[in-house]
C-alpha cells in the first residue's frame, strides 16, 4: 500500500481551501512505482482459509449518497468504501485481481455494495478522474476498470496525458470530447473536494483505502480475509 510520500508539484483551490495534490511513490525517474511483488497469490492460494482481519480503525456511517459512484444494491447489507489514485499500482491489483472475485462472489448476489471514491495522489490521476466522471454515470465504471488494466501503460508513457486520451477513445470518447474534459473546472473541484472529505473526515492517507461497514482495513489484504470480513458482517 502507498503509504510513503514524495511531493510533486500540483495545487488547486476547492471553495477556498488549497489542496495539494501529488504525493505518492516513485522510482528515480519520476514515474510511478509498479506494486512490490506479493508475498502470495491475491487469492490465498486454492481452497485457502483467513483469520478474521482486525480494523485498522473505525469511522462509523460514511452516508453513501447519490454523488457516489456506487456498485450493487442499494440495500445490501455489507458496503465497501474504497478511497482509490488512478495511478496507485496498488489500487490497480484491486481493481484487476480482487475486485472482480468480490464483483462475481458478494455484489452479484446482492450482498455488497461497492462504492469508488477518488483520492488522486498526482495531477496524473486527477485528470483520469475528471475523463471517467465527464464519460457520464452510464460508462463511469468502464472507464475506471479500462484505465485500472491499461495503468502500467498510460502511467508510463512519455506522453500520458496522450495516452489517457488514447484509451478514452477506445471507450467511444473524441479527442474533441476529451479536450473539452479537461476543462470542466467543476469536475476537477468535485474529485478535489471528495479528495479532502476522504482526508479530514475519515483521516484517508494512503490509498488504496479501503472501509467496510466503516471499518478501515489494510488495502493489501488477499481475497479470503476479505470474504473472512464480508463474510462476519453477514452473520
Amino acid at each position: 500500500m502507498q503509504n510513503i510520500w514524495a511531493w510533486v508539484a500540483g495545487v488547486a483551490v476547492v471553495g477556498g481551501i488549497a489542496v495539494t495534490v501529488g504525493k505518492f511513490l516513485v522510482d528515480d525517474d519520476g514515474r510511478a512505482r509498479p506494486p512490490a511483488a506479493q508475498s502470495q497469490p491475491a487469492d490465498g492460494g486454492a481452497g485457502a482459509e483467513a483469520a478474521l482481519p482486525k480494523p485498522l480503525s473505525t469511522v462509523g456511517d460514511m452516508k453513501v449518497t447519490e454523488d457516489d459512484f456506487v456498485q450493487g444494491k442499494t440495500d445490501a447489507p455489507v458496503t465497501l468504501v474504497e478511497y482509490a489514485s488512478l495511478t496507485c499500482p496498488h489500487c490497480a491489483h484491486f481493481h484487476t485481481e480482487i475486485l472482480p472475485v468480490l464483483k462475481k462472489e458478494y455484489v452479484e448476489a446482492g450482498k455488497l455494495r461497492v462504492v469508488y471514491r477518488d483520492f488522486p495522489l498526482d495531477q496524473l490521476a486527477l485528470t483520469g478522474s475528471v475523463v471517467a466522471r465527464c464519460a457520464g454515470r452510464d460508462r463511469f465504471f468502464g472507464f475506471i476498470d479500462a484505465l485500472y488494466a491499461s495503468q502500467s501503460v498510460w502511467a508510463r508513457d512519455n506522453n500520458p496525458v496522450a495516452a489517457i486520451a488514447r484509451t478514452a477513445r477506445l471507450g467511444g470518447m473524441t479527442q474533441a470530447d476529451f479536450d473539452a474534459c479537461l476543462n470542466r473546472q467543476e469536475l476537477s473541484e468535485a474529485v478535489l473536494r471528495q479528495r479532502l472529505e476522504g482526508d479530514k473526515t475519515f483521516g484517508v492517507d494512503s490509498t488504496p483505502a479501503i472501509f467496510i461497514n466503516g471499518e478501515r482495513y489494510s488495502g493489501g489484504l488477499t481475497i479470503p480475509q476479505y470474504r473472512a470480513i464480508i463474510d462476519s458482517k453477514l452473520k
